[in-house]
């Protein structure tokens, strides 16, 4: 065709371009027709292949080893069911956190370089992030699933003392409410097979954060808590709502291992799993001195292993929690399964406090072969009398005290703290037991302080000595069985019980100096039961008051 030559525009050929749409529609009509066997599962099958699908990634898979406590240990029979603790295994990988820019000066802040060594190591699917031997000055520190942060021997983890470093804010838990607040030193939230380990030191920097002490910041949380404010809500983390963070705090996690390390001076308290299951910690060092500085907090936590370690701590040693007032009944976690054993435990508030913030409960425990030496108290449940908390099942086994400043053992619902809302029940003590128990200095022995509608009950006390200024009180006890078990008392009576029931004391020791071994008093008492040797020598030494009945005592 000439390049010149004008083509006539042509009219679109309807038929030509629709015939393919008939011919599609006509193709299908016969296929229905015909029955083609595209049954329904085929048909959902071709319109996936249509449809983009989301990727879902495989979870990732970890090491694990089940520990059973009581695998070699013959000679003590767990009172309790008592399941396996899942303990991590970590990959042979080692990312050494002078490899990612950290310097050992003590001065340089190295967060972002342990950052990097923790995320890297995860990334590649987990190992040890090793500190090695130095001064390593640090702010918060957040681990990830299967990383184990691990203190070379001369290893020394400094925390900075601004709190700008411990931003942005995190979930957290302060005293029993959950709050978004300052990060702890070391945190994880939502992660498995974690640990810190090694022979180094982890320096808190505690003494810094003291001053941020404010009680009225405080109680501004626990009224958000009593009022149900939604956590999201409640976010403290500054200048102006300042709350002390813990130092090392899991929250949410499983298969934890804390081993072999010295911790000191945090800002609060020391080690506080959170929601979480499957804990050991084991033969570590904690020495604290400031305000609030509880060395062990288990918090609506289950599956936990406390061994072979050394407390010296400036408040609670040992505390088993699980949330406060309306808070923690609207979270209703117990803190259950709980082992205690061959701990040093040295000056500090309570050698083993149950409480105060217990609205969950704590059931499940059982605390043997420790030493518990210059502390205020020895084994102490504590709550207020206006609060909804219980306790239940606890065990108490070759433990030996000295040097209690005030009582060897004490149950208390009059708890002398501010710090609760209030006003939602009633404590509930129940079911608890000890052994083999030896104090031979303290201000008084035992002491069980319950209210009228709500009796400590199901006490036992067998094979032991406890030796004090004063020695037995009893108010509002249900249910409370002493055998084989020797009193020293420089003060008369050696025995108060007042407005208790089914007490069974057998041969209660009481010298012949001693003018009166038992005070009976109360309208509501039942059932003393004081069998003895000496029934008639012991019988003029027991003071009835005038609303107890002489037949509600035997001997």
């Amino acid at each position: 065709m000439p390049k010149n030559k004008t083509v006539a525009k042509q009219k679109p050929k309807k038929n030509k371009l629709l015939l393919p749409n008939y011919l599609i529609y006509l193709f299908i009509g016969i296929l229905i027709l015909l029955g083609i066997s595209l049954n329904r599962e085929n048909l959902i099958s071709i319109k996936k292949t249509l449809v983009p699908q989301p990727i879902v990634a495989p979870l990732p898979t970890y090491e694990t080893i089940n520990i059973n406590p009581f695998q070699n240990e013959s000679n003590f029979t767990l009172p309790f069911a008592m399941p396996d603790i899942v303990q991590p295994i970590f990959p042979e990988r080692a990312c050494n956190i002078a490899d990612y820019g950290a310097v050992a000066d003590a001065t340089t802040k190295n967060t972002q370089a342990i950052a990097n060594a923790i995320a890297d190591c995860a990334k590649n699917g987990g190992g040890h992030v090793l500190i090695p031997k130095g001064a390593w000055l640090t702010g918060a520190v957040h681990l990830e699933s299967n990383i184990d942060l691990h203190l070379n021997q001369g290893a020394v983890l400094i925390f900075s003392a601004d709190p700008n470093d411990y931003l942005p804010v995190v979930l957290s838990r302060y005293e029993g409410i959950d709050v978004y607040n300052y990060s702890p030193l070391i945190y994880a939230n939502g992660k498995q097979n974690i640990a810190v380990t090694g022979n180094g030191r982890i320096l808190g920097n505690g003494q810094a954060w003291l001053d941020f002490n404010d009680v009225a910041i405080t109680h501004t949380l626990y009224d958000m808590g009593d009022k149900n404010v939604p956590i999201k809500n409640r976010v403290f983390g500054s200048a102006e709502k300042m709350l002390r963070p813990a130092f090392i705090e899991f929250i949410n996690s499983n298969s934890i291992l804390l081993e072999d390390f010295s911790i000191e001076n945090g800002p609060m308290w020391t080690i506080h799993p959170t929601y979480s299951q499957n804990i050991i910690i084991r033969n570590i060092s904690i020495l604290t001195t400031g305000k609030n500085n509880d060395g062990i907090d288990v918090d609506s936590s289950k599956n936990v292993l406390i061994e072979d370690s050394r407390l010296n701590t400036n408040d609670d040693s040992i505390a088993l929690k699980s949330g406060k007032a309306r808070d923690g009944l609207k979270v209703n976690r117990a803190t259950e399964n709980i082992i205690i054993r061959n701990n040093v435990i040295s000056n500090g508030h309570g050698g083993i406090a149950i409480g105060s913030e217990i609205a969950g409960g704590v059931q499940n425990v059982f605390m043997y072969n420790c030493s518990i030496i210059g502390n205020q108290y020895g084994i102490r449940l504590k709550g207020l009398e206006n609060e909804s908390i219980w306790a239940n099942n606890l065990w108490f086994q070759n433990i030996k005290m000295d040097k209690i400043l005030f009582n060897a053992i004490q149950m208390t619902m009059h708890y002398g703290s501010d710090q609760a809302s209030g006003n939602t029940g009633v404590p509930v003590f129940q079911n608890i037991h000890f052994s083999n128990i030896v104090s031979p200095h303290s201000h008084e022995s035992i002491e069980i302080d319950a209210l009228e509608n709500s009796p400590v009950e199901d006490v036992t006390i067998e094979n032991s000595r406890l030796a004090a200024g004063a020695g037995v009180d009893l108010q509002n006890v249900n249910n409370f069985s002493l055998k084989t078990t020797t009193i020293q008392s420089k003060e008369a009576p050696i025995f108060t019980i007042t407005n208790s029931r089914n007490v069974l004391l057998e041969n209660p020791s009481c010298p012949l100096a001693t003018k009166i071994c038992a005070a009976v008093n109360g309208a509501a008492t039942q059932n003393i039961q004081l069998p003895s040797k000496n029934p008639t020598t012991l019988q003029k030494k027991v003071q009835l008051s005038p609303e107890v009945s002489s037949d509600q005592v035997s001997f």
